[in-house]
């Protein structure tokens, strides 16, 4: 299983040295009683392995693998429902006409995530060049084969099948703005 989202340019000039980050934010109660209002944790994109720094010529996805290191490990398609949390995805990069820092950043509450849904192409072959149609830009399929299950239940079914089994392990998790 995978959270992703699409991030894309529409000024004039290209983002140089563009990179993206993304954390989730809820409330916690510490193991000792201590209750903290907002809790961030980082999502990984990649920061670690470059992946976070992207070329941003066309609308790309950012792909978030729910292993067992990310704070969604253990939430089934339920749990995304009734969760109380957000992620706050953040764009950064240098403007190329000027060499200013520009930021875009864009939330999204657990009640937006569409589980298991893809993104639609956007980036279409013509004859002699590529074209982007940003119609598509926030459109989404059904992946019908998706496990509603948590990744790490999904993890633990696989290991104990010894035959191969009919899930589709690469399925994602679509966000998008409820005004799409």
């Amino acid at each position: 299983l995978c959270l992703m989202w699409r991030v894309g340019n529409l000024r004039k000039s290209h983002l140089v040295e563009a990179h993206v980050r993304a954390q989730l934010l809820k409330s916690r109660t510490t193991a000792e009683g201590e209750f903290i209002p907002l809790d961030h944790v980082d999502i990984d994109v990649g920061f670690d392995t470059g992946v976070d720094r992207i070329f941003l010529v066309s609308p790309i996805t950012i792909v978030h693998g729910i292993n067992e290191d990310s704070p969604f490990y253990d939430m089934s398609k339920q749990d995304f429902e009734t969760a109380g949390f957000e992620i706050v995805v953040i764009l950064e990069g240098m403007v190329e006409a000027t060499a200013m820092t520009t930021q875009c950043r864009s939330s999204y509450l657990a009640g937006e995530i569409l589980w298991g849904h893809c993104f639609e192409p956007v980036l279409f072959e013509e004859k002699n060049y590529y074209k982007v149609d940003y119609s598509h830009f926030h459109k989404t399929y059904e992946v019908p084969s998706t496990p509603l299950c948590s990744a790490r239940e999904l993890a633990e079914k696989k290991d104990n099948e010894s035959s191969s089994n009919s899930f589709c392990y690469e399925n994602e998790v679509a966000m998008m703005d409820k005004e799409e």
